[in-house]
């Protein structure tokens, strides 16, 4: 299966995301500023909580994690607003607190966290599934697809730097070395990514095991994936789905304005679409219900009945994963 994260290891991508600024900043010599890149590095996750909102409203499918925050200006207003309410929280409690000495507000130090912010973003625009870079111009979501994100090296890697750090066996300056060792991993993921791209046919999309990707095409009227190794050439699980099943080309086009069926596209790298013997009509991503991929779990599907003739329904308890 790719290997994509749950929100249970969002917490493990945010120490990768801040200890890759903090590194960078120490390599440039502004040790002062890594609080604010830190900040700024972490901030757009803090989309996960959008779903308590958006979750019950289809249209707003964009704000999920992922989702509008890891644009580029999504990145950009959530480093104003954490740079605004740090600001405002220094101001009212820092001397109480013997806080406000520690922090020094300056135009480096706004940069540093909108920098931080940025950084988040164009680390997950290496790894898929991709983020929508351009919202709100548009949602496609674009990845370079280097890595399946979060790389499972680069948090054995940071949590291991964090350990050492708090053994004492390794001083904060050892953060160049952990910016060095992730420079190599990125130029050796690029080098598989390259030998995959004249290797696999069709889409690729990585793995947890960097030799072992996912490659999917769109033969005609089905959709067709498979596991290639690289280096060995052999070819495994391969699967095949219709695309559209007794579902007219009119009747897709129709639907897909649906927002319940905009957010199931959204999140899935292709969808399928079939009628049942009652009329009702179902589009889903074959890879999620099926568990090929493990990310997101939720909106996978979506079930739709026609009324009147015209128009179309959805029914309840959409978007589940099974």
């Amino acid at each position: 299966m790719i290997y994509t994260p749950g929100y249970n290891l969002l917490i493990v991508d945010s120490i990768t995301h801040a200890l890759l600024i903090a590194a960078t900043l120490m390599a440039i010599g502004a040790p002062d500023l890594i609080p604010f890149g830190i900040l700024g590095a972490v901030i757009p996750d803090v989309d996960v909580l959008f779903s308590l909102f958006s979750s019950k409203r289809p249209s707003l499918y964009i704000f999920v994690h992922g989702g509008a925050a890891h644009s580029i200006a999504g990145a950009v207003c959530m480093g104003l607003i954490a740079f605004g309410a740090l600001s405002l929280f220094v101001a009212a409690f820092g001397e109480m607190l013997f806080f406000s000495p520690l922090v020094t507000f300056t135009v480096l130090s706004f940069a540093a966290v909108i920098v931080g912010a940025l950084s988040h973003v164009a680390i997950d625009y290496l790894a898929t599934p991709g983020i929508p870079l351009f919202w709100p111009r548009n949602e496609t979501k674009y990845t370079l697809g280097v890595f399946a994100g979060p790389s499972v090296v680069m948090m054995v890697i940071s949590w291991t730097f964090i350990l050492l750090l708090m053994a004492g066996l390794i001083m904060s300056s050892g953060l160049v070395i952990y910016g060095a060792v992730f420079l190599v991993y990125l130029w050796f993921s690029f080098v598989i990514r390259a030998w995959a791209a004249g290797t696999i046919p069709g889409s690729m999309y990585p793995t947890i095991n960097p030799f072992r990707w996912l490659a999917i095409e769109k033969l005609h009227d089905s959709w067709t994936m498979k596991y290639i190794n690289i280096l060995s050439r052999s070819e495994t699980g391969a699967r095949t789905w219709p695309t559209n099943r007794g579902v007219t080309t009119d009747e897709m086009k129709r639907m897909s304005g649906l927002d319940a069926v905009r957010r199931v596209l959204y999140h899935s790298i292709f969808t399928i679409a079939s009628r049942m013997d009652n009329g009702v009509i179902e589009i889903q991503d074959p890879l999620r219900v099926d568990g090929i991929v493990r990310y997101p779990p939720f909106y996978a599907r979506v079930v739709l009945i026609q009324k009147n003739g015209i128009d179309w329904e959805v029914l309840p308890d959409i978007g589940r994963a099974t």
